[in-house]
C-alpha cells in the first residue's frame, strides 16, 4: 500500500531495487551531519577562495572600478541561479525521500526532467541576459568607471549560465541522494582550473589572449565545462542511480506531471531569489549613489561576507538532505534533532568566522582595496556595523532548510519578502536622511534578525509537518489517469 512517499513507479509496479548512495537515516546527528557537510563547506570556501582571487587581480590589474563591476554584475548571475535553483532544490528533496523510500525509479525519472528542463531554461536566459546587458548595466545605476568592464564582465557571464547551472543541478541530486563526496571533487576541479585560467585570460600571460575583465568570467566559464564533462562521464563510468541508459533516455523528455510538482515546489525559491537580489539591486543603487569609493569599498567587505555566511549555507543544504531522508523514512524524530543541532553546529561556525574576520582587521579588506584610502576606511565601517548580523543566518537558514525538506516551500519565501521589503529596504530608506550611508549597513543586521525571529515562530508553530511528500501528487495524477482508462 502506498503511503504517500516517493514511489513513482506506475502504480502496481513495485519500484525497482538499485544502490542508495548514502543513508542519512542513521547514526548519530552532529558527526553524521557535520561529515556530511564537510565536502560542501569546503567546496563553497574554495568557491568564495576562487572569487577573491579574482577579485584581487581585478582590483590590482583594472582598479576599484573593476572589482565594483564584476560584484554588480554578480548580482543579477546569482537572481538568475536562484531562478532556475529553486527547481534544483526541490528535485534534490524529491530525490533525497525517493532514496529514503528505496525508489530509483522515481530517481531516474527526477534526473531526466531536471536536466532537461535546466538546459532548456538557462540557454534561454543565456541568450535574454548577453542581448539585455547594456539594460542591466543602466539599472544598476553604476559609477561612469565601472559602466563598461561591467558590461563586459556581465555577457561573458550570461554565456556561462547553461554550463553552471547544470553542473549545479546535478551536484543538487547527487546531494539529495546522499552524496556530497562526488560533486565535492570536481568542484575542486572547477576551482583549480578557474584559480589558473582565470588570470591568464584577465593578463594575458604565457601567451594566452588578453581579454581584461571578461577574461575572468571566460576563464570560470571554461574550467566549469571542462569540470561538468568529467562529472557526467564519472556518473556514467561509476553506474550512479542518476545515470540515464537505454529504455532510462525516455526520461529526458520532461514529464509534464512530474515537472508542474517540481516547479510548484520550486516556485517559491524562485521568487526569494528575486524578491532578496531585487533588494539588493534597490540597496546596490543607493550604495552607487554615494559615489565610487563607496561602491568599492561596499564591494571590498561584501567579498568577506560570503565567508562568513558559507558555514551556514552549507550546513543548511546538507540539513535539507539529511531531513529528506528522515522525513521518507517516517524518522520524524530525527528531524526535530537535526533542526536543533544542525543549527547549533552552523551558529558554532558563523561565530568563529565573524569573530576571525574581526580579528584579522584591515588586512582583509586591504586585500582589494588601497591602504589608507577613502574605500578601506569606509569597508572597515561597513564591517563594524554589518558583519556581526549574519551570525543569526544560521538560524534562518538551517530552519528554512528543514521546512522545505518537508515540502513548505512558500512560507520562506513569504519571510524573506517581509523582511528584505518591510524592514530591510525601508529601513534603509527611512534612516538615510539622518545616517546616511550608513543606514545601509545598519539595514543588514536589522533584516538578518528579524528573518531569524520569523523563520522559528514558522518552525515552532506552522503547519509544514503536515505536508505531503512532493511526488505524491504525480503518484495521485498516474492513479486518475489509470481509473479514467479502465
Amino acid at each position: 500500500m502506498r503511503t504517500g512517499g516517493f514511489h513513482v513507479s506506475p502504480p502496481g509496479m513495485p519500484a525497482r531495487p538499485g544502490p542508495v548512495t548514502h543513508k542519512l537515516t542513521e547514526g548519530p546527528i552532529v558527526p553524521t551531519l557535520v561529515a556530511f557537510s564537510l565536502p560542501l563547506l569546503t567546496t563553497n570556501f574554495l568557491h568564495s577562495l576562487a572569487g577573491t582571487w579574482g577579485a584581487i587581480w581585478v582590483s590590482h590589474v583594472l582598479g576599484p572600478d573593476a572589482l565594483t563591476a564584476v560584484v554588480n554584475a554578480n548580482v543579477f548571475m546569482f537572481m538568475m541561479m536562484g531562478a532556475v535553483m529553486g527547481v534544483g532544490t526541490a528535485a534534490g528533496i524529491a530525490v533525497g525521500q525517493s532514496i529514503g523510500a528505496a525508489d530509483v525509479l522515481a530517481v531516474k525519472r527526477i534526473a531526466g526532467t531536471s536536466v532537461s528542463f535546466v538546459l532548456i531554461v538557462s540557454g534561454v536566459m543565456a541568450l535574454s541576459g548577453y542581448v539585455f546587458s547594456p539594460a542591466l548595466i543602466d539599472l544598476m545605476q553604476l559609477p561612469a568607471g565601472a559602466r563598461a568592464p561591467a558590461l563586459e564582465f556581465l555577457r561573458v557571464t550570461c554565456l556561462s549560465m547553461p554550463s553552471i547551472f547544470t553542473f549545479l543541478f546535478l551536484s543538487m541530486l547527487m546531494r539529495g541522494a546522499g552524496d556530497a563526496k562526488t560533486p565535492f571533487r570536481f568542484s575542486l576541479l572547477w576551482i583549480g582550473l578557474g584559480l589558473c585560467l582565470s588570470p591568464l585570460f584577465l593578463t594575458g600571460a604565457f601567451g594566452f589572449p588578453r581579454l581584461g575583465i571578461a577574461g575572468v568570467a571566460f576563464g570560470n566559464l571554461l574550467a566549469n565545462a571542462i569540470s561538468l564533462c568529467c562529472l557526467v562521464v564519472f556518473i556514467y563510468v561509476r553506474r550512479l542511480p542518476l545515470a540515464l541508459r537505454g529504455e532510462d533516455f525516455h526520461h529526458l523528455k520532461p514529464d509534464p506531471s512530474l515537472l508542474g510538482v517540481l516547479v510548484k515546489n520550486g516556485l517559491p525559491m524562485a521568487l526569494e531569489t528575486f524578491i532578496v537580489q531585487g533588494a539588493y539591486f534597490l540597496l546596490l543603487s543607493m550604495v552607487n549613489g554615494y559615489g565610487s569609493a563607496t561602491a568599492a569599498a561596499y564591494s571590498g567587505a561584501a567579498q568577506l561576507w560570503g565567508y562568513v555566511q558559507m558555514p551556514a549555507i552549507a550546513l543548511a543544504a546538507s540539513m535539507s538532505a539529511m531531513a529528506a531522508q528522515n522525513i521518507g523514512a517516517g524518522r520524524w524524530d530525527r528531524v526535530e534533532q537535526i533542526a536543533f543541532k544542525g543549527c547549533l553546529v552552523s551558529g558554532a561556525f558563523t561565530l568563529a568566522m565573524t569573530t576571525l574576520i574581526y580579528l584579522l582587521g584591515d588586512w582583509p579588506l586591504m586585500l582589494f582595496l588601497p591602504q589608507g584610502g577613502e574605500a578601506l576606511e569606509t569597508a572597515h565601517t561597513i564591517n563594524v556595523i554589518a558583519l556581526w548580523g549574519w551570525i543569526v543566518l544560521s538560524v534562518t537558514s538551517g530552519l528554512s532548510a528543514i521546512v522545505r525538506a518537508n515540502a513548505a516551500m512558500l512560507a520562506p519565501t513569504m519571510i524573506f519578502a517581509v523582511t528584505m521589503w518591510i524592514f530591510r529596504v525601508p529601513f534603509a530608506l527611512a534612516l538615510q536622511p539622518y545616517l546616511g550611508a550608513s543606514a545601509i549597513w545598519w539595514s543588514f543586521p536589522v533584516g538578518s534578525i528579524s528573518s531569524a525571529l520569523l523563520a522559528f515562530a514558522y518552525y515552532r508553530w506552522g503547519r509544514w509537518r503536515q505536508n505531503r511528500p512532493i511526488l505524491s501528487e504525480t503518484d495521485a495524477s498516474s492513479a486518475g489517469r489509470e481509473d479514467g482508462e479502465s
